[in-house]
């Protein structure tokens, strides 16, 4: 009983899981039909709108591939009319793609590429060294180096090809003829040898600046400021170099130039050497670019010697105007370009008579006669040599009277004009003088060609320079020589004589007269005399510069002198014999006639007086002896 109840409930349970089961079977799969049924609305609505957007999608893919071919044919001309070559291999190196510029690299048709490998045109040497590799684990990213490429012809040229893969089993090139390109760069590498070449002999300094420091200066550069180009290299281009009281406007050149206002610069700076001294420095510099950085590259010289110059040149201008102004001569410029007179001094306006202001509006022909016009142009269309010229020529004064004039004059750049500098000197008098002096001299060659007196000049060394006829008489007469300008009187003197002459020509030569008397023996054994005067010739300084010999023959005057000399001594011997006829008058005759005197007295007192008379005729006898005496004495002197 127990087990059919139990059989019995477990038969209703099982009924009910039954039913239950079912009914949730039933709301599952009317659930599931629901959602069957919206999910089919809206797959149908998804295909519709799937249907529609792949409708659109169609349209904008035919677009596409509209657009795509249009691209495609602009690559292909684009590629095919690009002035680099082109091409694309495979990774076999075969040509599957060539554009023109290929073909005309080359040499090569299209057809003749695409039957070729890409290493049957670059240059055998070119591959030993550097091969072509193309497998597909090489060129992920695109290479770019320079190759050698052979021509048809078989020549060989420089390229610069970009490598990259294309598609996965293809590689695109494309290739650059570079061959003008190494000529540049072998050009311009040369032209940097030349320029370091250049710069390192240099006797200007050169210098680059980049970021503020040297990249590069030359030995001249350096040793300008006592250093060695390596000290300077890396070093600030203004701090060691400049001066502290330059060293902003050192700064400010360089701003501009970096900042493009100027493209270049010159400018003077006062320097700073490693010893601490101070020099003077020119610089020019520009603006550039090196490496894609701004930079200044530029060249200096020392100007210090030019500064000292130029301070000397100041001054020199300075004592110039004092000379210009206050010059006794009139002085003048005159403007080469049209003769005008820019300047003059006192000396020309008061000389001329005109004013200052009234010849700055004058020219030079205003003060040259006409007829002297064409000379002048010419003389003025000339350059001056540059110690001067000197022309003498006629000017007219204010009041319209002639002088002549010595012009002396200089080119000279004054305030950047080409000037005529010139000096007049009024030479009237000068020449009247001279016009006498030529006078004198005519009459005293005249007089030293008619006078009885030798005369000969001498140079300090005793060598003859002028004579004149009578000397030549007097050599020819007594030295038996024909004398001639440059003899040297050593060679035809007596040398008896010829050491006291020298010791005559050195007092004259000391500045003093000398004066002496000379004989020489002739040849019927007579002496010819002669009076010698030496006296020194000296120029307007006072400088002597030779001497003079006058020679005068005296030998009559000594002749006559000899003669005056023997009447003198006869004349002192009558005088003598005078004295002593006078002594025997006054001793033997006075006392006769005394006694005479003192018995004429007597015999008159008384005449008759015989004694006395005696005594008289006594004095007479002795009186008349002493005078036949006295006349036998004059008889035997006569």
């Amino acid at each position: 009983m127990l087990v059919s109840c139990l059989l019995i409930t477990s038969w209703l349970l099982n009924t009910i899981a039954c039913i239950i089961i079912i009914i949730t079977a039933l709301i599952l799969l009317n659930y599931i039909e629901n959602k069957r049924l919206k999910s089919e609305n809206k797959i149908i609505k998804l295909n519709n709108a799937l249907t529609e957007r792949m409708q659109h999608h169609a349209a904008d893919l035919v677009e596409t591939v509209v657009k795509l071919e249009v691209s495609e044919e602009k690559y292909r001309s684009l590629i095919e009319q690009a002035s680099d070559a082109i091409y694309v291999i495979d990774f076999e190196g075969r040509f599957t793609e060539v554009n023109a510029s290929l073909c005309k690299m080359t040499g090569y048709s299209r057809e003749e590429l695409l039957q070729l490998k890409v290493e049957q045109i670059i240059d055998p040497e070119n591959l030993k060294s550097e091969p072509v590799l193309l497998g597909p684990d090489d060129l992920h990213t695109a290479v770019m180096k320079e190759r050698r490429f052979v021509k048809k012809n078989g020549q060989v040229f420089d390229v610069e090809v970009n490598v990259k893969k294309f598609t996965k089993d293809s590689v695109l090139v494309i290739a650059r003829d570079i061959t003008n390109r190494k000529v540049m760069q072998a050009g311009l590498e040369e032209a940097e040898l030349k320029f370091r070449t250049l710069a390192e002999k240099s006797m200007v300094g050169v210098y680059i600046v980049q970021r503020g420091t040297f990249i590069y200066v030359n030995p001249r550069f350096a040793h300008v400021f006592g250093y060695e180009p390596d000290e300077l290299i890396g070093v600030s281009s203004v701090d060691i170099i400049i001066s502290d009281q330059y060293k902003a406007l050192t700064l400010e050149h360089v701003r501009a130039r970096l900042a493009g206002e100027v493209e270049s610069v010159n400018y003077e700076v006062m320097g700073r050497c490693k010893d601490g001294s101070t020099n003077w420095v020119e610089f020019y510099g520009t603006a550039t670019q090196i490496n894609d950085e701004p930079a200044i590259i530029g060249s200096m010289i020392d100007v210090t010697e030019r500064k000292k110059i130029e301070e000397e040149l100041r001054l020199s201008e300075q004592k110039y105007k004092l000379l210009f102004d206050s010059n006794p001569l009139p002085m003048w410029m005159i403007a080469k370009s049209d003769l005008s007179i820019i300047a003059v001094n006192h000396a020309a306006t008061k000389h001329y008579g005109y004013t200052a202001e009234e010849f700055l509006s004058m020219t030079i022909k205003d003060v040259r006669p006409p007829e002297e016009w064409d000379a002048m142009y010419k003389g003025y269309a000339e350059e001056a040599p540059m110690w001067g010229n000197t022309i003498t020529t006629r000017h007219r004064k204010k009041d319209g009277s002639m002088i002549n004039v010595q012009i002396f004059g200089q080119d000279i750049m004054y305030e950047g004009r080409l000037v005529r500098l010139s000096v007049a000197n009024d030479i009237t008098e000068k020449l009247l003088s001279e016009e006498l002096l030529q006078k004198s001299e005519a009459n005293l060659q005249t007089i030293l060609n008619t006078t009885d007196t030798a005369y000969a000049v001498f140079d300090k060394n005793l060598k003859v320079l002028a004579f004149n006829h009578k000397a030549i008489e007097f050599v020819r007469t007594q030295f038996n020589h024909d004398p001639q300008n440059d003899d040297r009187l050593a060679d035809f003197f007596p040398p008896e004589r010829f050491p006291q002459f020298v010791e005559f020509t050195e007092q004259v030569l000391s500045g003093h007269n000398v004066s002496y008397e000379v004989d020489y023996l002739q040849a019927d054994g007579s002496k010819c005399w002669f009076y010698v005067r030496l006296f020194p010739i000296k120029d307007s300084q006072e400088n002597i510069l030779g001497l003079m010999m006058a020679l005068y023959d005296i030998t009559e005057r000594k002749n006559i002198e000899n003669n005056l000399k023997v009447a003198y001594e006869r004349i002192h011997n009558h005088i003598n014999r005078i004295k002593n006829m006078a002594w025997k008058q006054s001793h033997y005759m006075r006392s006769p006639v005394a006694n005479l005197k003192g018995l004429a007295g007597l015999l008159k007192d008384n005449p008759t007086d015989t004694e006395t008379l005696d005594y008289m005729i006594t004095e007479l006898e002795r009186l008349d002896a002493v005078i036949v005496e006295m006349a036998s004495d004059a008889a035997s002197h006569d």
